[in-house]
């Protein structure tokens, strides 16, 4: 077994692991926050994992049917205690489902129906323009002082930073290797550093003839990928809220890091809320992986990007490439996607 997947074996089955070893650990739900203060070595900062096919019984008892099944496990954990070892978790509202979970744990805690960890939201303004931008570096500035964390982590925290977009960069330009390898990396650096592992990385290259690319949103876990490669296809791309480019090219700390960084977040085009031309941002992955086909998996809890499919689907049909849409789709894989997605695969003439 070769160090990275070792590395992702070790990560993948107790994602928890460096948290419980810190003093203090940060957690983190939504996909969008900044990576600049997560790398920053004064303070250990671990996305909150999920886990699909468990009962979520107390959860369930809690929250409407709205809410997406990883916010369910994440609740029903929480409930069980699993989290106590976190000194406080930063929701993100730049994700209605995480915006939507910090209210109802505020609550539950104020009811005292639930213990764990205090909950702190981060207020990410999506709107492009000036005042938006304002907004969020005056939330940058209240989360940094709510964490005890000074402006000068920033320069130590976008120097780390940069090295691991610089890296996902280079993962992503040459995504040659099989498909669900890149979805365990960007899984596994949600709650551990990759760059031990990753920096002097070289994979082996997939044996698939055709490449898919995947939109929509994120998938829980490989399923979409490794149903793909079981056919001869591999994904070669993705857009949705994981991406490895989420993060963007390299920061510039600049004077006034917060601003910079309040910049960035307010520009990502990957988020749920984010004001970006999706259709166009297909074009351009499209064109730039030469994926052969694409599938839009989208999650019936999702709102915001089923507006895009329509002209997503056009962009498609315009480039010559076939595409499966998997609409209302079911978080757990319950509802037939994974046949659907294999008989769209073999279907299509090779």
């Amino acid at each position: 077994m070769d160090a990275l997947t070792t590395w992702l074996h070790v990560c993948l089955a107790d994602p928890l692991a460096t948290a419980h070893a810190a003093d203090a650990p940060i957690g983190i739900v939504g996909l969008d926050f900044p990576l600049d203060i997560a790398a920053s070595e004064q303070r250990v900062f671990c996305h909150l994992p999920w886990r699909s096919g468990r009962s979520t019984p107390q959860a369930d008892a809690w929250l409407e049917p709205a809410f997406p099944g990883w916010a369910r496990s994440i609740l029903q954990d929480w409930a069980e205690g699993r989290f106590a070892a976190f000194e406080s978790v930063v929701f993100s509202r730049g994700d209605d489902a995480a915006q939507r979970l910090y209210y109802y744990i505020c609550e539950l805690q104020r009811r005292g129906l639930l213990d764990g960890p205090r909950a702190l939201i981060l207020d990410v303004a999506a709107i492009p323009r000036a005042g938006s931008v304002q907004h969020s570096a005056r939330a940058l500035r209240t989360l940094l002082t709510e964490l005890d964390l000074g402006i000068d982590c920033l320069a130590s925290g976008i120097a780390r930073a940069n090295r691991q977009r610089a890296v996902f960069a280079r993962l992503e330009s040459a995504r040659y290797a099989p498909g669900h390898l890149y979805e365990n990396i960007a899984r596994a650096a949600l709650y551990h550093d990759p760059l031990p592992v990753l920096e002097d990385v070289q994979l082996r290259p997939s044996t698939a003839e055709f490449s898919l690319y995947l939109a929509g949103s994120a998938p829980p876990d490989d399923t979409l990928h490794r149903t793909a490669e079981a056919r001869g296809w591999n994904i070669v791309g993705e857009m949705h809220a994981r991406s490895l480019l989420r993060h963007g090219t390299a920061l510039q700390a600049g004077a006034d890091p917060v601003l910079e960084l309040a910049t960035r977040l307010n520009a990502n085009a990957y988020g749920s809320r984010a004001f970006v031309d999706r259709a166009a941002m297909l074009r351009a992955e499209l064109a730039r992986t030469g994926a052969d086909a694409a599938v839009f998996w989208l999650t019936r809890e999702d709102e915001a990007r089923p507006w895009d499919l329509a002209s997503q689907r056009e962009a498609c049909a315009l480039a010559g490439k076939p595409c499966l849409a998997l609409t209302q789709a079911d978080w757990e894989f319950r509802d037939g996607a994974v046949d659907q997605l294999a008989r769209f695969l073999e279907g299509i003439p090779t």
